[in-house]
């Protein structure tokens, strides 16, 4: 996991950044406790009983049994949870992007659900999974809504603007945007001088671009140019799809290179749909699946 925060390029707002670094870096998160605690728990939801058997849901062995699944007079509508910190096997204490899609999947296939609800609360997080979960939300034949309770920021947006509808909680307190990517370096050696310790790193004949990004060699503006060659086409992938799905959004989102808006102001910028509650966001996802 280390290896990935420091190595991989990340869609996460800077707050949610600025917080996790340094619980990682001083191996205060442990992640090997927090996923084995993941695998073992199933999600914070209850799942809704339904007054008839459900005889068309299709079996599964993995957590989607449990999600909770609000019961219409059209058929169920699963609530799925992006929650937290994303990454692909979600080693931070929340389910991975492919757990996620998983879950989409399954619901796309049960016969019993109408669609489904995204209740998302996320500063984003890993790049990697992220546009294959949007592509997953973005290719459902049965509609998907978001439903934004905190945030849904970063990678966390990328998934909630390929939805067919976005709805947030509050109009001050809910918010989207952080439409980026960032790759970390940490300079580690003065830590390790502290430690008695000195790394050298040696590298075998025909080796000698390998590694060049890591924390005891020191980086220039050569590797730094190059590592923002390497994003770009993410970042440009990002935005295509976040204009795909929002093809009304303002150009102001793009201009402010990254900035946060609260639901007041996103819907006045093409960035969501409505301020509402789970009830809301559910009713949308019923409408949208009756035929015009």
């Amino acid at each position: 996991m280390l290896h990935r925060f420091l190595s991989g390029h990340w869609a996460i707002e800077p707050r949610l950044h600025d917080r996790l670094a340094p619980l990682i870096l001083s191996g205060r998160v442990d992640i090997n406790s927090a996923k084995l605690a993941r695998e073992r728990r199933s999600p914070r939801f209850e799942t809704v009983v339904l007054d008839t058997p459900n005889k068309n849901a299709v079996g599964s062995g993995s957590a989607y049994k449990y999600l909770p699944k609000m019961g219409t007079k059209e058929g169920i509508v699963p609530i799925i949870p992006i929650i937290g910190t994303m990454s692909r096997y979600g080693d931070l204490c929340s389910y991975g992007t492919e757990d996620i899609s998983q879950w989409i999947l399954e619901a796309e296939n049960d016969r019993s659900v109408v669609g489904m609800v995204l209740e998302i609360d996320s500063g984003g997080g890993e790049v990697n999974g992220t546009e294959l979960l949007a592509e997953v939300v973005r290719q459902c034949s049965k509609p998907v809504v978001a439903y934004v309770t905190g945030m849904a920021a970063s990678a966390a947006y990328w998934v909630a603007s390929a939805t067919r509808w976005i709805v947030m909680e509050s109009a001050t307190a809910s918010e989207v945007g952080s439409i980026g990517v960032l790759s970390v370096h940490v300079d580690m050696t003065k830590a390790l001088e502290k430690q008695g310790m000195q790394v050298t790193i040696i590298r075998a004949e025909g080796s000698e671009n390998k590694a060049l990004y890591n924390s005891v060699e020191p980086i220039d503006e050569k590797l730094v140019a190059s590592l923002r060659a390497e994003m770009k086409p993410i970042r440009e992938a990002f935005e295509a799809s976040v204009r795909s799905g929002r093809p009304n959004i303002s150009e102001k989102v793009f201009e402010s290179k990254g900035g946060m808006y609260p639901a007041s102001k996103a819907i006045r910028l093409g960035m969501a749909d409505e301020i509402g509650f789970m009830g809301n966001a559910v009713a949308k996802v019923v409408k949208l699946q009756r035929p015009d």
